[in-house]
């Protein structure tokens, strides 16, 4: 048994038994596929910029978290183009902040410290202190490294016993 709604009178006149109502489950996949589409509608990059800009100086989470949802890279790098130099070493720590506490983002959000390096790099470049301020991002980067060839080796063990097991099977 299904809830239905009538459906307004304009109906062509042949369709009218099949379409008098329409069920209100149909009603709710029709209204969610909306609101997805809008959902993922993407912001204009000077919007996106502001709204960085916004949460890094307000140290709005929320915020960024929602500003570093989007990973396509045209919106990334259009939006990083129109972000203001000031604000540059404030985004690189904020996203080193996330990745430290939680490395398993560190793919998603490389793509926006990847894009920014190559967006802001004369600015870097020129900046005398930059080395001293990154310090956070080079301890993350050398401690991922280091444990690299641990997790290879461990790696390594675990397909050797899996290979193991295949053949005693």
């Amino acid at each position: 048994s299904s809830f239905s709604v009538p459906v307004s009178s304009g109906i062509n006149a042949e369709y009218g038994d099949i379409l008098k109502y329409i069920t209100l489950f149909n009603q709710i996949n029709y209204l969610s596929m909306l609101s997805a589409s809008a959902a993922s509608s993407v912001p204009a990059p000077d919007s996106l910029a502001q709204m960085l800009v916004q949460a890094l100086t307000a140290q709005d989470n929320a915020l960024l978290e929602e500003v570093l949802h989007y990973k396509k890279t045209v919106t990334v790098e259009k939006t990083l183009s129109r972000l203001p130099v000031s604000h540059v070493i404030p985004f690189i720590l904020a996203v080193t902040e996330k990745i430290e506490s939680k490395p398993s983002r560190g793919g998603e959000l490389s793509i926006w410290l990847r894009q920014l390096f190559t967006t802001h790099r004369s600015y870097l470049m020129s900046c005398p202190e930059v080395a001293k301020q990154l310090q956070p991002l080079y301890k993350l980067i050398n401690m991922q490294l280091n444990n690299y060839p641990k997790i290879t080796k461990l790696q390594g063990k675990l397909e050797l016993l899996l290979q193991e097991k295949k053949s005693s099977d």
